[in-house]
């Protein structure tokens, strides 16, 4: 096997975990005296088997591997000790920023993640959002995939109406500015939390799926109505109040952005798509495939799926719901076009999502691209779906006073690192101000990702206790004080267990491109990270484990601000 060629990579070559290989390679948990690897039969009676023999005997022919040795049905590989040597040595000396670019090369990808509405601030539901877009953006990146950050905000609506209802009723034109402590996005989410609680329906304001739908369903002849039917209409105060209102909290919510290190190279408003959802509306009428609900004159879609039977899409009023709004997006935007998509949204959308491609087709849109239709054709898009973040198992919602902000999670981290015991844990660390980004984004991503997740701050700072970014900054802050191996490096059994689990990096990398999730990138990174940390270390292994989790931070997108 020549320099520069991984692990992994050569014995798939040797049909390792290849579609037809009979055999699964696997290293092992922790490091062990006398073997690197292990190599598990994928049939019964493998012995017996002239292709499973076969490839044992490419697999022994590598020059990467020394002594090959059957133990029952397992086989258990040693490593050639100057190749162990060697891709220690090539791990430190190169430029590892192109190490993986060829899993994801020639390859365009848009991310569609944040997301939210300009409502209000971000909160802790919004932030899983952002780390698990952040992270499967940065990990196709690292594979040499050309990625774009986007969101798709929604402007429009009923929520935005109660915001706009809401600066008129707290009677200030301007938040207070940095002078008097306020941030824009704040004072704006206030405004719509206190007109949506003393609304009739205020009570049941939320973020999730069925609620917001619900609350854009029904005409509130209200305030909220009123500025929405003016900004439809062009009514030019109506617009002033609006587009300050949008400006506010997309002004607010880039400075969350920021302080957490994630960066959006392109923003769509829903309010652009305006003029599809009239066309859409008058060809679905036309073509009888939608209609007008009986006593309110709704515009409807009968879906004939049990779990949203019916998807409200534009009222009398000719305000368009959320359904409608995205419908005209994905059916219409020219900048799908040859790329593969991505949308991160949470679970409560699936059946909207599930409905909205089964509509594409219904109507027979043929947007040149396949994306958003449930036939495909074209390049494809894919939906990452998670499940909500709770606090005292009530679901995060902004139309709620109360709900943590991602800004408050952020200085208390802050203040939280600043405690005795995190300054003691954390005295080593080469970069102290990146961390309360990383360990907001990083608790996210060893969750798994269809679950709710019920959360409190103290969480982010458990050890060994399924927080990512916390792990991370620990090892990263365990410096070596161990002596060091000098000549017996390569016949140290955790030296080389470093060196293989280097070598497993790219494998986990390579899954994300596979199937769009992070998490056993995440738990690979948090175990090497807790091992490493175990008992002092010397500086060759220390070395080898910095050179991984470095990757595995640009890999995950936790580099926060350094």
């Amino acid at each position: 096997m020549a320099m520069g060629a991984n692990l992994f990579d050569s014995l798939d070559g040797a049909g390792v975990d290849a579609a037809a290989g009979r055999w699964a390679a696997r290293a092992p948990y922790r490091p062990e005296v006398g073997f690197d690897l292990m190599l598990l039969p994928r049939l019964p009676r493998w012995a017996e088997d002239a292709g499973a023999v076969a490839e044992l005997e490419r697999i022994a022919a590598l020059p990467a591997v020394a002594v090959v040795r059957r133990d029952g049905d397992t086989v258990r590989l040693r490593l050639d000790d100057g190749w162990v040597e060697a891709a220690g040595a090539e791990l430190l000396a190169g430029d590892r920023a192109g190490a993986h670019a060829d899993l994801a090369a020639e390859r365009a990808y848009a991310i569609y993640f944040w997301g939210a509405n300009t409502t209000k601030a971000l909160h802790v539901g919004h932030l899983r959002n952002l780390a698990i877009g952040n992270a499967i953006g940065a990990a196709l990146s690292q594979a040499g995939g050309d990625v774009e950050h986007r969101s798709l905000i929604c402007d429009v609506g009923r929520s935005m109406g109660e915001a706009m209802a809401g600066v008129v009723a707290s009677g200030r034109d301007r938040p207070r500015g940095a002078e008097g402590g306020e941030k824009s996005d704040h004072f704006v989410g206030l405004c719509y939390a206190d007109y949506v609680r003393a609304s009739r329906r205020g009570d049941e304001g939320d973020d999730g799926a069925e609620d917001s739908i619900a609350r854009e369903s029904s005409l509130y002849d209200d305030k909220a109505d009123e500025l929405m039917s003016r900004v439809l209409r062009g009514d030019r105060q109506a617009l002033e109040l609006w587009s300050k209102t949008r400006a506010w909290v997309i002004s607010g919510q880039r400075k969350t952005l920021a302080r957490l290190g994630v960066r959006f190279d392109e923003v769509v408003f829903e309010s652009d798509y305006l003029p599809e959802v009239l066309e859409l509306a008058n060809r679905g009428l036309a073509a009888g495939t939608l209609s007008r609900r009986y006593g309110d004159e709704m515009v409807m879609y009968e879906t004939a799926r049990e779990e949203l039977e019916e998807m409200p899409l534009v009222r009398a009023d000719g305000l368009p719901t959320q359904h409608m709004r995205a419908l005209a997006y994905w059916a219409a935007a020219p900048e799908l076009d040859d790329v593969i998509s991505l949308q991160v949204c949470g679970n409560e959308w699936v059946s909207h999502v599930t409905c909205r491609r089964q509509l594409i087709d219904a109507l027979g849109i043929e947007n040149g691209n396949g994306n958003g239709s449930a036939r495909g054709g074209g390049p494809p898009t894919h939906d990452v779906f998670h499940g909500m973040v709770a606090r005292g198992r009530e679901s995060v919602s902004s139309s709620k006073r109360g709900a943590l902000l991602v800004d408050d999670l952020d200085e208390w981290m802050a203040a939280r690192l600043r405690e005795p015991d995190a300054r003691a844990a954390l005295a080593g660390h080469p970069a102290p101000d990146a961390l309360p980004a990383q360990i907001a984004l990083g608790f996210f991503l060893l969750q798994p990702p269809g679950r709710r997740v019920e959360f409190e701050p103290e969480k982010l700072v458990r050890a060994d206790q399924d927080s990512l970014g916390w792990d991370l900054a620990l090892a990263e802050a365990h410096r070596p004080s161990a002596p060091a191996l000098g000549g017996a490096v390569v016949t140290d059994p955790e030296y080389r267990f470093a060196v293989v689990q280097s070598q497993m990096y790219r494998r986990h990398l390579g899954a994300v491109v596979a199937d769009f999730d992070t998490l056993r990138l995440a738990r690979f990174l948090s175990h090497l990270g807790r091992w490493y940390r175990e008992r002092e270390r010397p500086p060759e292994i220390a070395a080898i484990v910095d050179a991984v989790l470095s990757d595995g931070r640009r890999g995950l997108g936790l580099e926060g601000v350094r």
